[in-house]
């Protein structure tokens, strides 16, 4: 939670350039035209447009993500059963990672919702809890998670996306390369690495629900997601669905990057091992369970 969190906070231009091209295209037709654009007209601060609900939303969200996923995947596994565990490594990887997000999404929807209308619509309110007040004043609550399908539509495939290709690339290369194992250097440039490739191909998978959302949550609006997505299409066709790819690739990449390669670099600080927290999981799990059977 404290890594994704202090992560996307610093990565906050990006994200709010990235909405600002998707839902205002006219006025923000490129990317290097539209940093200048907001640089120019509308002042530093922009950049950090919507902060609040971005590091509430990702605090709660990416404790929800990381927790139910490291626990649903250590269960999968042990379900499996050591023979079976490692020919199904991608399928619980994939589950895992389906489920935890969708949790995770239902959490995020609504901070997400907020930063999008705050930041699309500048003068709504004149700042996030302003936002916040004004609509569930004229809207209600159900503005603030209507739109969970959609983002479970983005949110699934994108932690599928993440959590693959980072296992299993991060795999290959310690297994190429034992030494890196042992190495914090080394270790976390792997890390880093397939963090990258994580992120840039979470970004391509998710984008078009991305687009829906930000179509969606724009403004006040009575558009189902099918109507929305008609709309995007009517505008500029298939492409309209990859609108602002480039800045997510390079928003998630390093955000993903960032985010193992700070958990790897706390983990060796402070000499924790893979081993030492898979002994710390087996004594909690067994303690909750004699709890359990003594209750």
């Amino acid at each position: 939670a404290i890594c994704t969190s202090t992560i996307y906070l610093l990565l906050t231009p990006l994200d709010v350039m990235k909405t600002k091209v998707q839902t205002n295209p006219a006025r923000y037709p490129t990317i290097g035209g539209s940093f200048q654009t907001v640089w120019k007209d509308e002042g530093f601060t922009t950049f950090f447009t919507g902060w609040l609900p971005t590091g509430l939303g990702h605090f709660a969200g990416g404790a929800v993500l990381y927790a139910v996923s490291e626990a649903l995947r250590r269960y999968l596994t042990d379900m499996a059963g050591v023979s079976n565990a490692l020919s199904l490594e991608v399928a619980i990887i994939l589950a895992s990672a389906a489920v935890a997000s969708a949790a995770a999404g239902i959490v995020f929807c609504p901070f997400e919702a907020i930063r999008i209308r705050t930041v699309a619509q500048p003068d709504y309110a004149p700042n996030s809890v302003k936002v916040l007040e004004r609509v569930l004043k004229e809207e209600g609550i159900g503005s603030l998670v209507n739109a969970i399908p959609v983002f479970l539509a983005k949110n699934i495939p994108y932690a599928m996306a993440k959590f693959l290709i980072f296992d299993l690339s991060s795999e290959f290369l310690f297994r190429a390369y034992p030494v890196a194992q042992e190495d914090l250097r080394l270790s976390l440039l792997v890390s880093l690495l397939c963090g990258v490739l994580g992120g840039v191909s979470a970004a391509f998978v998710s984008n078009p629900a991305d687009m829906l959302i930000a179509e969606l949550k724009k403004a006040k609006s009575d558009q189902s997601p099918v109507e929305a997505l008609r709309s995007l299409l009517d505008q500029g066709g298939y492409a309209a669905l990859f609108k602002g790819l480039p800045l997510r690739m390079a928003l998630y990449s390093l955000a993903t990057a960032l985010q193992f390669t700070v958990y790897d670099g706390v983990r060796f600080a402070l000499g924790v091992g893979p081993d030492d927290l898979r002994l710390y999981y087996d004594v909690l799990g067994g303690a909750l369970s004699t709890k359990g059977t003594i209750a």
